[in-house]
């Protein structure tokens, strides 16, 4: 770095130096799992059925997936109600939101769903899947 900025130069390398001693200093050697980070709001006491879940599959899945539609535009697979959802269960509507190798990519035609609805619905069905 050009001699025109020593100070600069310093404060730049001081914080290379810290960002790199911290980084190295995030190890689980002891063979503790990394925390799992929630980006959102998503606990099993914040997400509901009927507040959350519900909402989600409305604004992603319902314009091709509601009961009265299903037959024509979701390829027979309704998501229009709890009942409807639950039978489909966890590893099919989960593979399929999450563009997972093997699924049909959901929303069909689409981009994946956002990263906290798939958390919200992951939680949801994490605590039970209730009809709450």
């Amino acid at each position: 770095m050009p001699r025109l900025f020593p100070a600069l130069s310093r404060i730049l390398l001081l914080g290379a130096v810290a960002l790199l001693g911290s980084a190295a200093g995030c190890t689980y050697a002891n063979g503790d799992q990394a925390p799992i980070v929630v980006p959102c709001d998503a606990t099993s006491q914040t997400v509901t059925y009927a507040g959350v879940i519900s909402p989600i599959f409305d604004a992603n899945c319902r314009q091709c997936h509601a009961n009265n539609v299903a037959s024509t535009l979701g390829g027979g697979v309704a998501l229009g109600d709890y009942q409807s959802i639950k039978r489909y269960g966890i590893v099919g509507i989960l593979g399929s939101i999450e563009h997972t190798p093997g699924y049909l990519p959901m929303p069909k035609g689409r981009a994946k769903m956002a990263e906290c609805d798939i958390i919200r619905i992951k939680v949801w069905m994490a605590a039970g899947a209730l009809n709450n």
